[in-house]
C-alpha cells in the first residue's frame, strides 16, 4: 500500500523543466518552487516562491511528527497537496518510528473536508519515501497558500 502512495505522489508532482531552470529570486530559498496540487482537478493550481516563510512552516511541521501513518490506504482524494522542496535538507528524528534521516521534500496532504487530519509524504536524501502523521496546525500554511480554513463538521449550538 505504501508503495502505491509513493507512486501516486510521484505521479501527482512531476518536476517541471521550467521549475528546475528558474533563477532564484531574493525571496526564494532555491530554484524549485512550492507547488499546490488539487487532487480533484488533478493538476498544480498555483506555484509560489520557495521563501524562508515556507521553510519555517516546513520545519515547524517536521518538528511535530508524531509517527508513521497507520492507515493501510490513506486517501489522496478530495485534497489539496502542497509540495515544499527543503533547502537545505532538514533532519527528522523520531525515535519511536525509528526515523533519523534528512528530508529533501515534503508533501503536506490536506483533506478539503474536515474528516481526516492532514498527513505527510516525505522524500529523504537517501531517495526513500516516508509517510507520517504530524500534530502541528496547518492554518498558517493554508494562509500562505491563500486557502480557506477547513470546517470540521457541524457546529454545536
Amino acid at each position: 500500500m505504501i508503495r502505491w502512495i509513493l507512486c501516486a505522489a510521484l505521479l501527482l508532482f512531476p518536476f517541471p523543466a521550467e521549475a528546475a531552470a528558474a533563477q532564484p529570486t531574493e525571496q526564494s530559498v532555491q530554484a524549485e518552487r512550492v507547488e499546490l496540487f488539487d487532487t480533484d482537478k488533478q493538476q498544480v493550481v498555483r506555484t509560489f516562491p520557495n521563501s524562508s516563510a515556507f521553510q519555517q512552516q516546513a520545519q515547524r511541521i517536521l518538528d511535530s511528527v508524531s509517527g508513521r501513518v497507520l492507515d493501510l490506504n490513506p486517501s489522496l482524494e478530495n485534497a489539496m497537496i502542497v509540495k515544499i522542496p527543503l533547502a537545505p535538507p532538514k533532519r527528522l528524528v523520531h525515535q519511536a518510528s525509528n526515523l533519523d534521516t534528512q528530508i529533501t521534500a515534503m508533501f503536506v496532504i490536506m483533506p478539503k473536508s474536515g474528516g481526516r487530519q492532514p498527513w505527510l509524504i516525505l522524500h529523504t536524501k537517501q531517495e526513500e519515501t516516508v509517510v507520517v502523521e504530524f500534530s502541528a496546525k496547518v492554518d498558517a500554511i493554508r494562509e500562505q497558500l491563500h486557502l480557506p480554513k477547513v470546517e470540521k463538521g457541524p457546529r454545536r449550538p
